[in-house]
C-alpha cells in the first residue's frame, strides 16, 4: 500500500478533484476499505493527508508562480470552490493566500 499511495504522492494524484474516497482509491490502486485501514493505521484520515499536499503544493506555487491568481491555484491543486480553497488554507496556515503571499517575499 505504501508504494501505491508514494506512486500517486509522486504523480500529484492528489490534485485531482475526486469526489468520494472510492474515487481516489481508485486512481491509487485500490480499494476505499483497503485505503481507509492504510490512513487509519497511520491515524489520519486520507481527506486530511489529501488537503496537506495539496496546501503544501499551493503554497509553493504561490511563490513560484507571483502572477497567476491564489483561486486558479487552488483550482489546480484540486480545489473546486475559490471560497473553500481561501477557508483550508487559511485554516491551515493562518492567513488567506494572498496574505500569506505578501508575508513570503
Amino acid at each position: 500500500m505504501e508504494k501505491l499511495v508514494s506512486r500517486w504522492v509522486e504523480g500529484k494524484g492528489y490534485r485531482m478533484p475526486d469526489r468520494t474516497i472510492e474515487d481516489a482509491a481508485r486512481r491509487i490502486g485500490t480499494d476505499s476499505a483497503t485505503l481507509y485501514r492504510y490512513f487509519l493505521s497511520r491515524g489520519e484520515d486520507f481527506r486530511t493527508f489529501r488537503s496537506r499536499l495539496r496546501l503544501e503544493d499551493a503554497k509553493a506555487m504561490l511563490l513560484e508562480d507571483r502572477e497567476t491568481s491564489a483561486a486558479l491555484i487552488g483550482q489546480r491543486v484540486g480545489f473546486n470552490d475559490r471560497a473553500n480553497f481561501t477557508h483550508q488554507f487559511k485554516k491551515y496556515t493562518g492567513l488567506t493566500p494572498h496574505a500569506w503571499r505578501k508575508v513570503n517575499p
